[in-house]
């Protein structure tokens, strides 16, 4: 069996430790690096949503892995959904870890973009940010900083001023088996928008964990995972 991750605001460091919790029970994992978020220069963010869609998908029919479960956090989860609506086929599965894209205007968000780009990635976790982010762009040697700038360019492009991108009015389209997860600490997407993800499913909250969730509480998000796919290991083949 196998799945496709798709990454976070933050780009795309290698598998969370929730992630190599499939790895090890025998579920191959394709993440793919979203386009902008490889840090390489002569790459401009698209002017609009749908633009967005096509590149990501070009992206993601390239890797030969559809039809099969996506799983998508953060940004990667606003791809993800918008994949489960506009293309059903492709998804046979979804699940979504704090997933972008609606918003609720009385949330108390934070915005990562009103900050120096330093202070950006601690909003994203409720502990220490892991090492495999502090890492990310260090085969730029001294342009890391440039790429890691240029990957925050194209989160930017997706999510300010605010991260919505009207799902709410069409999330009823999802018609797939689904399981959507949250972290209780989210400064980015509090717990308030998780709520406007209910008529999809009841978000499972994690209390402890942040942003991403992923990497704050592996065991938790990893055993949750496991648990969803299991059960779609287990279905019959149509």
């Amino acid at each position: 069996m196998h799945v496709i991750y798709l990454h976070s605001l933050a780009g795309n460091p290698g598998l969370s430790p929730a992630l190599e919790q499939l790895t090890a029970s025998g579920i191959e994992v394709v993440a793919p690096t979203l386009p902008g978020f490889d840090g390489t220069s002569g790459w401009e963010p698209p002017h609009d949503h749908l633009t967005w869609l096509t590149r990501v998908w070009d992206v993601l029919d390239s890797t030969g892995a559809l039809p099969c479960p996506v799983i998508g956090a953060s940004i990667g989860g606003m791809f993800a959904a918008e994949l489960a609506i506009f293309r059903p086929e492709s998804v046979t599965a979804l699940s979504l870890l704090a997933p972008l894209g609606i918003w609720a205007g009385e949330s108390p968000a934070a915005d990562p973009y009103a900050l120096p780009g330093a202070q950006r990635l601690p909003l994203l976790f409720a502990s220490e940010v892991p090492q495999a982010f502090e890492d990310q762009y260090a085969a730029f040697g001294e342009g890391g900083d440039v790429a890691r700038y240029l990957a925050q360019v194209a989160g930017a492009s997706l999510v300010w001023p605010i991260p919505d991108r009207d799902l709410d009015t069409r999330i009823h389209r999802i018609r797939q088996r689904n399981r959507i997860l949250w972290g209780g600490r989210d400064r980015i997407a509090p717990v308030e928008v998780a709520m406007r993800w209910s008529s999809v499913s009841e978000p499972t909250i994690i209390e402890s964990a942040g942003h991403l969730l992923e990497w704050d509480e592996p065991d938790a998000v990893g055993g949750a995972l496991l648990e969803f796919l299991d059960e779609e290991r287990q279905r019959p083949a149509v």
